[in-house]
């Protein structure tokens, strides 16, 4: 019985993970930018990244913590200021970007270069109000649903499969854009550099500009 009710919440976790990762936003639009340009290695550092910041508070979330989420709220037009200006900076930095299309087996040999992606999605997903706070109210509504987290083993089966549920995202999506690889070159990277910074400059903007006159 016990065995089938961990199983329940480990699934109910995997659901969580995919649900928290699988909207296409910044992150998304990052880790697909970064894949076609360097690789499957580094598009999945994007994602470790995001599984980071989307983890420290989901833990927050399962034990319990609802300061954090008052935090969160106190602070939002602030968070939601920083938040914009990074992806005003992500946006002109792979606009303005000179592809330099390498195979991935020669990328994949370099994973220590890819590193500093973890930090830099790790950032903008943080610093997403937004998507903190619907971590906050996701939780919520599967702690009722489920009739609470009795326990700290309960919340540790729910991140367990929360955790799974996102690695699994981003590695497919990462494998999923790896095979589109093979139609690019420099120029239609440097398209796709410009779609892609067009798109998170827009966003930047945006939530930069509701920050201040919203």
């Amino acid at each position: 019985m016990a065995l089938m009710i961990n199983l329940h919440l480990i699934l109910t976790g995997f659901g969580l993970g995919l649900l928290i990762s699988a909207p296409v936003g910044p992150v998304n639009i990052l880790c697909i930018q970064r894949t076609l340009a360097r690789g499957f290695w580094a598009g999945f550092a994007v994602g470790l990244g995001a599984i980071g910041a989307d983890f420290l508070i989901s833990v927050a979330a399962a034990m319990g913590i609802t300061a954090l989420s008052g935090l969160i709220n106190s602070f939002e037009t602030e968070i939601q200021f920083i938040g914009g200006l990074i992806l005003l900076g992500f946006g002109i930095k792979i606009f303005l970007a000179q592809p330099k299309f390498l195979p991935e087996m020669k990328q994949s040999s370099q994973i220590r270069g890819h590193l500093q992606a973890i930090p830099q999605s790790f950032l903008l997903t943080i610093t997403n109000p937004g998507a903190l706070l619907g971590i906050f109210a996701i939780f919520g509504s599967v702690s009722s649903a489920v009739g609470g987290f009795t326990s700290y083993l309960d919340s540790l089966m729910i991140l367990v499969g929360l955790l799974s549920g996102a690695t699994l995202w981003w590695l497919g999506l990462a494998r999923l854009i790896t095979a589109f690889r093979g139609k690019m070159n420099e120029k239609r990277l440097k398209t796709i550099n410009q779609i892609a910074g067009s798109v998170l400059f827009v966003a930047g903007f945006g939530l930069a500009g509701k920050s201040i006159f919203f």
